[in-house]
């Protein structure tokens, strides 16, 4: 019984304790409370907030359009073999990322085969010399001959007119006349035969010199053959690939080797077809590859294709851009580019940041207070425009001018309701009217290359 009543004792003692420092606890944070000091209300009324706005300026704009493209170059060749033959040599220094020149050997391939052609052929043409100088002597001894077969024709022609001019004087018998036809007959038939052999002179000379003509074609092949064991490169660039190694036997028109020229680069530019009517030939091109290093190359539109893709509903714009192959940073072949045309029309028009704009909407300062204004963006552009005074890279491009002495806010990204009372911060000046070709500043709206093209639509 002791012990319980030792524990109800103590169990007691123990709420009374802590309700105690409870108590003190509340009592100290009452005085806290009431002892704090108190700030002063302000008396100023509370300032406005501060918006970057700009003055809206019309400024001459090329409108730009945006496609994508494959680099392609524009000089580039697969020398092939024009022999079948074994490789023999090729030059140490023919490897894949080799510069060459024009006329530089690649490779060179055994020309023992037609060499001995060229032999046999010399031979053959020769002999056809020697059958063309017999004929000469022959005709001259035939011509000869035809002549002295002549004269005995007409002495046997006289001796017969002899006998018979006897014979009615009865000076001759008819033997003697037989004798003299037989002896007649005999020279004709001599000269006849002559002047045969003669005159079959011109068609052996002919023959003669057809066969020569054939040879001599013949020939001129065997030794372009010859030259072909010798390939060289048909232009200058550097060496893609080379297919070949000493030892290995080609057939004809397999290729040696592929070199490719980086002085003209050709990129064919897929764009909507809906910009063929504003692009022309001649119109500047900003081709820029965003691979780990952003990198720009000026060119410029030198052919367009005459038809719409029925699929994609796009056009191809062929861009030509002449580079130096031996700068660093040059646009290579095979690479992936997405391109900005810039049409030579000007246009006057409103450019604000397109920051600026909020969906379809601008936001106006109208006497310090925030107005919503609806707008209709033609199309948009990237570039620089000095003459509006206001930093930005891309722009919209409005249909319709703003209202005279209209303040843009410059960020509408910034929570600003429609109505709300601000202080506007103008970023440039009043509006002054540009005019077309003016030198102030980047040209017209055109994109600045260091910052590469954006969209054109």
């Amino acid at each position: 019984m002791a012990d319980k009543r030792n524990i109800l004792v103590s169990v007691i003692t123990q709420v009374v304790v802590s309700m105690a420092l409870l108590a003190v606890a509340v009592g100290i944070y009452v005085v806290l409370l009431k002892t704090k000091p108190r700030p002063q209300g302000s008396v100023e009324p509370p300032a406005m907030r501060r918006v970057e706005v700009m003055h809206v300026i019309e400024v001459p704009v090329r409108r730009q359009w945006t496609g994508f493209g494959t680099a392609a170059a524009m000089d580039s060749a697969d020398v092939p073999v024009q022999v079948s033959a074994i490789v023999v040599e090729v030059p140490r220094h023919i490897v894949a990322g080799a510069e060459i020149k024009d006329g530089d050997v690649l490779a060179e391939f055994d020309k023992t085969d037609f060499v001995q052609q060229v032999n046999i052929l010399s031979q053959r043409i020769a002999e056809i010399a020697a059958q063309l100088d017999q004929l000469r002597v022959e005709e001259a001894s035939l011509i000869q001959r035809a002549a002295l077969a002549g004269k005995e024709t007409e002495l046997a022609e006289r001796e017969l007119e002899r006998v018979l001019d006897a014979f009615e004087r009865n000076g001759a018998n008819q033997r003697e006349i037989d004798r003299a036809e037989v002896a007649l007959k005999v020279r004709q038939r001599l000269e006849t035969f002559v002047k045969e052999e003669r005159d079959k002179i011109a068609p052996r000379r002919a023959q003669l010199a057809a066969k020569r003509l054939g040879l001599d074609a013949e020939l001129a092949l065997a030794n372009k053959d010859v030259e072909r064991c010798t390939v060289r490169s048909p232009l200058g660039g550097v060496i893609q690939a080379v297919d070949v190694e000493v030892g290995e036997r080609l057939a004809l028109g397999e290729r040696v080797a592929r070199v490719v020229s980086l002085q003209r680069i050709e990129v064919a530019l897929r764009l909507p077809g809906g910009a063929r009517a504003a692009i022309a030939v001649g119109d500047e091109v900003i081709l820029t590859s965003r691979s780990a290093i952003t990198q720009s190359w000026p060119g410029q539109v030198g052919r367009i294709g005459p038809q719409d893709d029925e699929t994609t509903r796009t056009m191809a714009v062929y861009v030509e851009v002449e580079q130096d192959p031996h700068d660093r940073g040059l646009l290579a072949p095979g690479l992936f580019v997405q391109g900005t045309v810039v049409s030579s029309e000007v246009e006057l028009r409103s450019v604000v940041p397109r920051r600026s704009l909020l969906g379809d909407h601008l936001l106006l300062i109208e006497d310090n207070v925030v107005r919503s204004y609806p707008v209709q963006v033609v199309f948009h552009v990237q570039g620089d425009f000095p003459q509006i005074g206001v930093a930005a890279e891309q722009w919209a491009v409005l249909a319709e001018p703003l209202p005279a002495g209209a303040l843009v806010v410059v960020n509408a990204a910034r929570s600003l309701p429609e109505g709300l009372e601000v202080e506007a911060i103008p970023l440039n000046g009043p509006p002054q009217r540009a005019r077309a070709g003016d030198p102030n500043g980047m040209e017209l709206g055109t994109p600045d290359a260091r910052s590469g093209p954006g969209v054109g639509r």
